[in-house]
């Protein structure tokens, strides 16, 4: 460990910093910092980075497509696009 970083203790004992934390997580240092400074929680602190909904799966993407297609069939526009 470093000795330049500050050391949290957490709810289970252990003791830890935000180095340690940034590794087994895979996010920033400077996210770690503020995961042990708000939580002592040994679970809410390892909690593995988040990914997001547009890289995960293309259902998303599906959703805003389909959302779109379903407002040009509205009977609006229908009507709109045959007086045209």
């Amino acid at each position: 460990m470093s000795n330049k970083l500050k050391q949290f203790t957490l709810d289970d004992g252990s003791i830890t910093n935000a180095e340690i934390v940034a590794k087994r997580t895979g996010c920033s240092i400077k996210n770690s910092r503020v995961r042990l400074a708000m939580h002592t929680n040994p679970k809410r602190i390892y909690k593995p980075k988040q990914i997001h909904n547009s890289v995960r799966n293309d259902n998303y993407k599906l959703r805003s497509i389909k959302g779109r297609e379903a407002s040009i069939y509205n009977e609006m526009f229908v009507l709109v696009f045959k007086t045209i």
